[in-house]
């Protein structure tokens, strides 16, 4: 049955309003295939003839296992199943007048999460959020609402019953009596309906002999089943689901960048069977709150860079029974485990916990997401399942429990979820850490199979966790020490005494950290220029010097000449900071224009293109007797009559990215690339058998390599300047050890901090490359630069390709420039996106150059630098010289 009212919710429509992931999209599209070929409203449908229907499209599917359609969608943890569930109900009700819908919650937890996000349209997980369906919210009936009223008194046009499986599989359940306003039970009622569709979250949980009973009775027209494992436990075999339609396993989930990423963390070289159970249950731990710091740190700094809300990570600890787990509780509470760091950050949930302490605690787990929660390490013995769906869980310490591969998955499935819904592209916080250790050869066998969450490069040795620290970056003012104490010596004219030498470094030192703070509190260059700001920073600076007893006195003593130093250091501080700062001009653009699809040149890969002549067989087959028959060997076909590199040009043509009239050269060399190497391996003959017989597969193999060779462009923006950042962000940087910016190094250049930086707006930075520590060495050293930068990540709104997000290597301000400056390794000069972030660099100086112009700013260019062209004995005045880029 269709429903007119909403002809354009097609599956495709609702998947956009709804932005569905790939597998909730396919999902749909699989109801949507089955629904619109079996009539639904239908008690009377022969289900051996639907089976056989459905069985045919979707071979899994060979049994409903039910006394109606049942259909499972076994999809992943952390894609989405609550949203493909409002999908479902969306589609079943606009496409098929479906106004019933019956939704099986496993557990109180996945219950009380399920009203709310079907019922509550201010929840921000709510499922019907943008569709104008239900401009009218569907109506929810749990709880005991049915013993109130009568269903046909509910005033929706659509009605959602949620409720918990124990509510109605036992016989003297409530929704099993006589109602008196119904004249029969709700559960009769409701197995009356004509229109009921059942779906079932979580349902593995529903395949025990009551709950399967107490479901048929039900009668729905239709049941839909949802679980990341469509398995069943029959004595002590695990047997697959009979009814699957669709399958999207973690694996592949975590290969398509739906979750994150899990790696087996362990020890080489260590034989685990000279452990006792106690010394491995150590050394577990210990390496599991190495991940669980080196994760926080990260988060710390991710947040403080991308200007994202900070998420808490905590470490979630298995033991194998409530006596191991107080064993567990005892040592990370100890002062053995990190000093004791962790008393007040622990707790332990467990099914025999009571009273006080078990109430407090599970308080704590249900707010473990709160950044005011102390908690960070969670010790339980299987109580934490299904339902129970956190962001911030990071680190997993599976101590002494069975982990085979199911239970692996489960366990690693409640740390799988974004924090922030997507990857952020660092390593660490698109990653949750398992400890392997004894288990490591296991998962390390697990790694080698294709369905495995594991991949064999996803392995971390703790001992090679390297401990970070976190540093915020501050502004490079007047390092020197030495001259700033001889500047307020010669100002004051006051004796040199060493009491007197410690009052003026004290009060430097407050000067540079309270205008640093005002600076960036207010977010404003202009709160010292009103006195209301310098008058703050001195009073702050004289109770800090007079927070020292010895101090205070020698200021009191001279408290006139050093109020007066004090007000011209905060005032010379300030200009200092105004001078230090390099002006970003911020542009809008008002006209998207029309996006242009470009390839870079580059020549075809033909390791990709193995195919040989094809010679056909002819197979004469007798109609009487199937097993008669005789294949007679035949030559290849002969296509001499067609024109091959047309018939791949046609193939390419289908592309939406691929304008011939645009690329009609690199079109034409690539086809032909590969059209003369066949020729010269086969023959003019067996090439134009290869093309005939291969020419979708020879298309989508030259279109994947263009893909690679690909960038988008906006044909015709209007780029406008809307304002400017006169203060440069603020960085934060996790670091395994500093080095001075000249000290020679042998680590990964990534965990380096490198110090002593003077012309530099910040007084310390991180690199990507050797070469780019030696660009900043020239710049430090090069009097003709006055400022340079290495720009945070959200300094510049420069995007490219789709919206992606450009972030320049450095920007080095001169007397009259400012230079956008890219260093590029040799081999990377011709990439597709290297070509994309290099136009719209060069567009941005143009547009804010001009700009520039009538407002009295300095003119940017654009610099794009090979990396081997960097030396020490370099000049930056001769590279802009050499290197500068324009349209």
């Amino acid at each position: 049955m269709s429903n007119t009212k909403f002809p354009q919710y097609s599956p495709d429509y609702i998947s956009r309003i709804m932005s569905l992931r790939k597998p909730q999209i396919r999902s749909l599209e699989i109801l949507d295939d089955i629904a619109s070929n079996i009539k639904l409203v239908n008690r009377s449908n022969n289900l051996i003839d639907s089976l056989s229907e459905i069985k045919d499209k979707y071979p899994t599917c060979t049994d409903f296992e039910k006394k109606f359609i049942s259909l499972t969608f076994a999809l992943a943890t952390g894609v989405g199943k609550t949203r493909l569930m409002g999908a479902f109900i969306s589609y079943l009700y606009t496409q098929h007048d479906i106004k019933n819908f019956f939704v099986v919650a496993p557990s109180s937890t996945i219950y009380e999460k399920l009203k709310k996000d079907f019922g509550d349209p201010s929840h921000s997980k709510y499922v019907f959020k943008g569709l104008g369906c239900f401009v009218n919210p569907p109506n929810i009936i749990a709880d005991e609402d049915y013993r109130n009223r009568n269903l046909s008194l509910f005033e929706s046009d659509i009605n959602i019953f949620v409720f918990n499986i124990d509510k109605f599989n036992k016989e003297n359940a409530n929704m099993k009596k006589v109602n008196e306003y119904l004249g029969q039970s709700f559960y009769d009622e409701l197995s009356n309906l004509n229109d009921l569709v059942l779906i079932m979250d979580e349902s593995h949980h529903y395949r025990a002999e009551k709950g399967a009973l107490a479901l048929n009775d039900l009668k729905p027209i239709l049941g839909l089943e949802l679980t990341a494992t469509p398995l069943v436990k029959k004595g002590a075999k695990q047997v697959p689901f009979k009814n699957v339609v669709y399958e999207y396993p973690l694996s592949k989930a975590i290969e398509d960048g739906y979750t994150r990423t899990p790696f087996a963390v362990t020890r080489s070289d260590i034989n685990f069977y000279n452990f006792g159970d106690e010394q491995i249950d150590k050394l577990m731990l210990l390496d599991g709150i190495t991940c669980h710091e080196n994760v926080k740190n990260k988060l710390e700094v991710y947040a403080s860079n991308n200007k994202k809300p900070t998420v808490k990570p905590f470490m979630l600890v298995v033991c194998k029974d409530t006596e191991h787990a107080t064993l567990t509780e005892n040592f990370i509470k100890s002062d053995e485990f990190r000093n004791g760091e962790y008393k007040n950050k622990t707790i332990t949930v467990h099914s025999k916990m009571r009273g006080s302490e078990s109430e407090q605690n599970m308080k704590h787990l249900l707010e473990v997401e709160d950044v005011n929660n102390p908690i960070e390490i969670v010790i339980h013995v299987n109580m934490l399942k299904e339902g129970w769906d956190v962001n911030n869980l990071f680190t997993i310490v599976p101590l002494r429990t069975a982990t085979s591969k199911i239970l692996r998955e489960q366990m690693i499935g409640r740390g799988l979820r974004l924090p922030y819904g997507e990857r952020t592209g660092d390593k660490e916080i698109d990653a949750v850490m398992l400890t392997a250790h004894d288990k490591f050869n296991e998962i390390l066998l697990e790694a080698q199979k294709g369905d495995s969450i594991f991949k064999a490069g996803n392995v971390i040795k703790a001992e090679e966790i390297e401990q970070e620290n976190i540093i915020y970056t501050q502004l490079a003012l007047d390092t020197s020490k030495g001259d700033g104490l001889e500047r307020a010596f010669q100002h004051t004219n006051i004796e040199r005494t060493d009491q007197n030498r410690a009052v003026f470094s004290k009060a430097n030192n407050s000067i540079k950290e309270e205008v640093n703070k005002l600076v960036y509190e207010t977010n404003c260059l202009s709160e010292l220029l009103d006195g209301l700001g310098r008058e703050s920073i001195v009073s702050i600076v004289e109770n800090k010097i007079n927070e020292d007893i010895d101090l205070g006195t020698t200021y009191y003593d001279n408290e006139d000449i050093f109020s007066d130093w004090i007000i011209k250091e905060t005032e010379d501080t300030y200009q200092a900071v105004v001078s230090k700062f390099i002006p970003i001009p911020k542009i809008k653009i008002t006209d998207d224009g029309v996006e242009e699809y470009c390839f870079v040149d580059f020549d075809i890969d033909l390791k990709d293109f193995k195919h040989v002549p094809i010679e056909n067989d002819i197979l004469i087959q007798s109609l009487e007797n199937m097993s008669d028959s005789e294949r007679v060997k035949g030559t290849m076909i002969d296509f001499e009559g067609y024109a091959p590199k047309n018939v791949i040009l046609e193939e390419l043509r289908k592309k939406p990215e691929i304008d011939y009239e645009k690329n009609p050269k690199l079109l034409i060399k690539l086809i032909t690339q590969v059209i003369d190497s066949y020729q010269t391996s086969y023959g003019d003959n067996g090439m134009h058998n290869i093309v005939m017989m291969n020419r979708k597969d020879i298309g989508n193999k030259i279109y994947t390599q263009m893909m690679q060779h690909f960038y988008c462009e906006n044909g015709f923006l209007v780029e406008e300047v809307v304002d400017v950042s006169n203060i440069n962000l603020k960085q934060a940087h996790t670091y395994s050890e500093q080095k001075n910016l000249y000290e020679s190094y042998t680590d990964s250049i990534r965990s380096i901090l490198f110090t002593g930086i003077t012309k530099g707006i910040f007084d310390c930075a991180k690199f990507d490359s050797k070469p780019e520590l030696i660009l900043a060495r020239v710049l430090e050293r090069d009097k003709f630069v006055k400022n340079w930068l290495r720009p945070a990540k959200k300094e510049f709104n420069i995007t490219y390709n789709h919206g992606k997000q450009y972030e320049p290597d450095f920007v080095v301000e001169t007397d009259t420039r400012v230079y956008l400056v890219e260093v590029k390794g040799e081999d990377k000069l011709n990439d597709s996106d290297v070509i994309a972030k290099k136009k719209r660099a060069i567009k941005y100086c143009e547009v804010v150059s001009n700009w520039g112009r009538a407002n009295g700013f300095k003119k940017w260019e654009y610099l794009f630098i090979p990396s081997m062209q960097i030396q020490e004995s370099s000049s930056f005045e001769q590279l802009s010289k050499q290197f500068i880029e324009e349209e």
